[in-house]
């Protein structure tokens, strides 16, 4: 009797065993990948305890926790996790390339929080048992892809991606302004360059020409000023706009579109630096 209850003692342990060995960094991340974000939590719990894990993998599992969280509107666990992070690795800075800016604005308040109460505490980081730490680089202080993608398409709409209402607002509208009276004058310089070819009257042949020439020389400038504008837009941002700048929900729906009339045509505006 008591032998079988060795047995089965033995048994329950080696089965317990082998199923807390099967629980791995891979297989978290396999089920992340398939969005069975309760499989993640679970498993992720049974390898944390098992605290046999290094301390960049152990972030990566925070992070995951923190991503599952926040899709499932738990906000204080969400900020747990970053919390947890951060006593890891206090100078932790989340990729902006695989991270959404909303997740990077609530972990920089929780960043925030967390040096401000532990402001006389020395934190020693803890070497790594399987990679050496790599060089801390600020990354969140460059746009993200999706900000840079818009910019190229029209200047502004990476400014308002970030936030940035009125410089974004200001290129938008400009260079919307600037690409009608591209299409606009485009358009009637070729139509006035056909009259001026066939006119036959001697004395409306430098009249059709002058306004030809009018016509032409109002396309080359609004071709100019549009490349400018579009030159500082990028510049502005990837040099002078972040992640940390405060990201709005809004999406740009909806674009200034109006085309100039007239032979005289006069646009002013100012960005402001």
């Amino acid at each position: 009797m008591i032998k079988k209850l060795f047995l089965i003692i033995f048994l329950f342990l080696g089965v317990s065993l082998t199923y807390s060995q099967d629980v791995t960094f891979d297989k978290v991340q396999q089920e992340y990948a398939k969005f069975d974000y309760d499989k993640v939590i679970k498993l992720s719990d049974q390898l944390i305890a098992k605290g046999n894990i290094s301390d960049s993998l152990l972030i990566e599992l925070h992070l995951m926790r923190a991503t599952v969280f926040y899709s499932n509107g738990a906000d204080s666990s969400t900020r747990k996790s970053f919390e947890n992070i951060l006593k890891i690795k206090r100078n932790y800075l989340p990729d902006p390339l695989t991270t959404s800016p909303k997740l990077i604005s609530i972990f920089n308040e929780v960043k925030a929080d967390f040096i401000r109460k532990n402001q006389d505490v020395d934190v020693v980081q803890p070497a790594d048992s399987i990679k050496p730490k790599q060089e801390v680089k600020y990354l969140n202080q460059f746009p993200a892809v999706g900000a840079v993608v818009k910019n190229l398409l029209l200047p502004g709409l990476g400014q308002l991606h970030h936030g940035n209402l009125t410089k974004g607002w200001l290129s938008t509208a400009a260079s919307t302004l600037n690409i009608g009276a591209v299409i606009y004058f485009t358009i009637d310089a070729n139509k006035k360059q056909d009259n001026y070819l066939k006119e036959t009257d001697n004395f409306l042949i430098q009249q059709k020409y002058d306004e030809y020439n009018k016509s032409f020389r109002l396309r080359n400038t609004f071709i100019i000023t549009y490349a400018v504008l579009w030159l500082y837009s990028q510049i502005d941002l990837l040099f002078f706009t972040s992640e940390n700048e405060p990201t709005r929900s809004e999406q740009v729906s909806s674009y200034i579109d109006s085309s100039p009339y007239g032979n005289n045509f006069q646009l002013g505006f100012r960005i402001p630096f």
